[in-house]
């Protein structure tokens, strides 16, 4: 028993088969696409953030060896602190590195270097010093005065692992104990309201009056937040977070 003939056309040749997809093959082939992109793009996201992360410790390097020529230049001493009430523009970097040409002159009205802050780029970096300072346009330099406005840093009690939550404030007054840290430069890092910051009793303003030295402070690993951050010690070496 023999089955049914095929079909031709006529020309004598089978009927062509119709190209495409069937809805099911579509489908399949749309949930495939959706999970590559599911698992790229998150990737992609932290090769990014690492990117920056990377680039803001070669900022921060860059702006230590500015601060190690400044040194050697004026008799081992490092640029003034400057701070203002009333403003988020604190600890940027010191105008004095732009005036001897270790950093770019900044086009900003105010006083300070031109290096901006890769995660928060209407700002520079942050430098803070033990020491003179410059507070609301003025500079202090008081050194045997109690009363006068002085820069101060806060170093925990086992720097350079900065671990410990104990600690204290240094700011190299005359008869008190010399800070183990020459200065410390940072960058807020990618979330600059990182929930890891303290604020204030009562506020969502950030207290900065302990960075950035504490280690609870700092971005651990790639997609954490947290600041980024190298400092001097008193023997000279640069130690930086992770």
């Amino acid at each position: 028993m023999t089955g049914s003939p095929a079909k031709l056309t006529a020309s004598g040749n089978p009927p062509a088969r119709r190209a495409g997809f069937t809805l099911i093959e579509l489908l399949v082939v749309v949930a495939i696409i959706s999970l590559l992109i599911a698992i790229i793009l998150p990737s992609q996201r932290n090769a990014r953030q690492q990117a920056r992360i990377v680039r803001a410790h070669a900022d921060l390097r860059q702006i230590t060896i500015a601060l190690e020529g400044y040194a050697l230049d004026n008799r081992s001493k490092f640029p003034p602190t400057r701070s203002a009430c009333g403003t988020d523009v604190n600890y940027q970097l010191p105008v004095e590195l732009a005036e001897e040409k270790y950093l770019p002159v900044s086009p900003s009205k105010i006083p300070q270097a031109h290096f901006l802050d890769i995660f928060q780029p209407e700002h520079t970096y942050k430098y803070r010093a033990p020491g003179p300072i410059w507070f609301n346009g003025s500079l202090f330099d008081f050194p045997d005065s109690e009363w006068r406005p002085r820069a101060k840093i806060w170093v925990p009690k086992d720097l350079p692992h900065c671990k410990s939550p104990e600690g204290q404030y240094y700011a190299n007054r005359d008869g008190e104990p010399r800070s183990p840290v020459d200065y410390a430069v940072w960058s807020v890092g990618p979330r600059p309201d990182s929930p890891k910051f303290p604020r204030f009793e009562g506020s969502e303003s950030i207290d900065e009056s302990r960075f950035p030295l504490p280690r609870a402070f700092w971005l651990a690993r790639s997609g954490d937040t947290g600041l980024i951050t190298h400092f001097r010690t008193h023997t000279g070496l640069i130690h930086m977070s992770p």
